[in-house]
C-alpha cells in the first residue's frame, strides 16, 4: 500500500466532491449536482494506491482580528473514507496542510466543525459561540417602544446588494473573525433560489443613510393552510441580522415582529453579544440556543501574535508546550505592545504564561480571558497579576463572532 499525500489535480476535483458528498451526507438532487467550490490548489488530500482517501480544503480568506485584517486558511471539506479511517491519514493531511499555510504566511486556521473533538486533538481551539434564536414575535416586543427617526424599507435584489454589502464592511470592521466576503460569497447570497423567495430589508436613519439590514425567508408552517383556527401560520426565517447601531437594531426588530401572519421567527448565527435580550421586555422569550461556533488554530505564533491590536500596553512572556502538529510553535516569545503595535520575539527569559496551542486559540480570539482559561486548567501562570494582564491585554472591542458559512 502507497500513501502519497499532495493538492489535488483539476481532474481529480470529482472525486475529491464526491467524497464531501459522501462524509456529508449530500444526497439531495441540488447537492449532487454541486460541484465544490474549493479551487485544487487550496486543497491536500491523501491517496492510497491511487485511489483518494482524505481530504482538506484551505479558503484563503482575509479575517478581522480585533479590528485589524490577518490572512487565514478557511478549512473546510475535511473528510476521510470509512476504510481509512483512525489509520493517521487526516493527521498526514492536517501536518502538509498547515506546513502550506505556515509557507504562505496564512499564521492562522478557522473552521466550522461538524465534530469539535475531531479538531482540538489537531490544536483548534474554540474562538466564538453560535447563536439562534426561535421566538414568537407576538411576544418579543422591546422595552423601549419610543418612535424611530428612520424607517425600514425592502428592497428589490439589484437595489438591496450593493447597499447591503457596503453596510457589512462598516458592520465586521472592528470586529473579529468577521472575513471578507469576496463577491462570489454575495453571489451565493443572493442568488434566486428554486420555489424559495428571499426579501431584502434595510434601515435608513434619518437622513437617509443605511444603517442596517436583514434577509428572511418566510413558508407556511406544515398544516398552516388547512388550520382552522384564527392565528398566524407562517414560519419565518432570518439567516442575516446586521444592524451598526442601535436605532437600525430597533427598526429592523420591529419590522421582522410587524408580519403579523408570522407565527414563529428563527434567527440563526448571531452574534454572542447581540444586544437583543438587553433590549427585550421579556429575553426569556428569545428561546436562546447557545452552541460552538468558530474553532481557531494557531499555524504559526510568532506571526500571529504581533498581528492583533491589544488592549492595553505591556510585555508578556508567552510559553507553548506540547505542540506535536506545528513543531515549529514550541518555545517562548517575548511580546511587547503599546496596544496598537506590537513587537514578538523568541525567548529565553522564563515564561509568564504557559499554555497549549489551542489554549493560545481561545485567547488570542478574545473568547476566553487568561484567567478562565486558568481556572480551567488550560493555562499555567506566574501569579495573579500575570493573569490580569493577560486579560485586559487579550481583551477585544466585540466578543468573537462570524456570520460567514464555509
Amino acid at each position: 500500500m502507497t500513501t502519497e499525500i499532495r493538492a489535488a489535480r483539476a481532474d481529480e476535483m470529482e472525486k475529491f466532491s464526491s467524497l464531501q458528498r459522501y462524509v456529508f451526507a449530500e444526497n439531495d438532487a441540488e447537492g449532487l449536482d454541486a460541484q465544490s467550490p474549493v479551487q485544487p490548489e487550496w486543497t491536500t488530500c491523501a491517496f492510497v494506491d491511487g485511489r483518494i482517501a482524505a481530504t482538506m480544503g484551505a479558503f484563503p480568506f482575509r479575517m478581522r482580528l480585533n479590528g485589524a485584517p490577518v490572512d487565514v486558511a478557511g478549512v473546510t471539506a475535511v473528510g476521510t473514507y470509512p476504510e481509512y479511517r483512525r489509520t493517521g491519514l487526516l493527521r498526514q493531511v492536517m501536518e502538509q496542510g498547515m506546513l502550506e499555510q505556515r509557507e504562505r504566511e496564512q499564521s492562522l486556521a478557522i473552521l466550522w466543525a461538524s465534530f469539535g473533538a475531531i479538531y482540538q486533538r489537531f490544536g483548534f481551539g474554540l474562538a466564538s459561540t453560535w447563536v439562534r434564536y426561535d421566538f414568537d414575535p407576538r411576544q418579543a416586543a422591546l422595552e423601549d417602544g419610543s418612535p424611530l427617526a428612520g424607517s425600514v424599507r425592502m428592497l428589490a435584489l439589484d437595489e438591496a446588494r450593493p447597499i447591503i454589502e457596503r453596510i457589512y464592511v462598516e458592520y465586521s470592521r472592528p470586529r473579529t473573525l468577521d472575513v471578507h466576503r469576496a463577491p462570489a460569497y454575495w453571489d451565493s447570497v443572493f442568488r434566486k433560489r428554486p420555489k424559495r423567495e428571499r426579501y431584502y430589508a434595510v434601515y435608513f436613519d434619518g437622513g437617509g443613510e443605511p444603517r442596517g439590514y436583514a434577509y428572511y425567508e418566510t413558508k407556511w408552517r406544515e398544516g398552516g393552510l388547512s388550520n382552522p383556527e384564527p392565528e398566524p401560520n407562517q414560519l419565518m426565517s432570518v439567516p442575516e441580522f446586521v444592524a451598526v447601531d442601535v436605532d437600525a437594531f430597533r427598526g429592523l426588530w420591529e419590522y421582522l415582529r410587524s408580519h403579523d401572519l408570522v407565527a414563529r421567527i428563527e434567527m440563526a448565527g448571531v452574534p454572542e453579544d447581540d444586544p437583543a435580550r438587553s433590549l427585550m421586555l421579556e429575553p426569556r422569550e428569545l428561546r436562546r440556543v447557545t452552541g460552538d461556533g468558530i474553532w481557531l488554530r494557531v499555524v504559526d505564533v510568532g506571526c500571529a501574535l504581533p498581528q492583533r491590536p491589544y488592549g492595553d500596553r505591556g510585555e508578556l512572556a508567552i510559553a507553548i508546550v506540547d505542540d506535536d502538529l506545528c513543531e515549529w510553535n514550541n518555545g517562548t516569545y517575548l511580546l511587547e505592545t503599546n496596544g496598537a503595535e506590537s513587537e514578538v520575539t523568541r525567548t529565553d527569559r522564563e515564561a509568564d504564561i504557559s499554555m497549549p496551542a489551542r489554549s493560545l486559540a481561545s485567547l488570542i480570539s478574545g473568547h476566553d480571558s487568561a484567567t478562565f482559561l486558568a481556572r480551567a486548567g488550560l493555562i499555567e501562570a506566574r501569579d495573579e497579576q500575570t493573569l490580569r494582564l493577560a486579560d485586559r491585554l487579550f481583551a477585544t472591542s466585540y466578543r468573537p463572532h462570524c456570520g460567514t458559512g464555509f
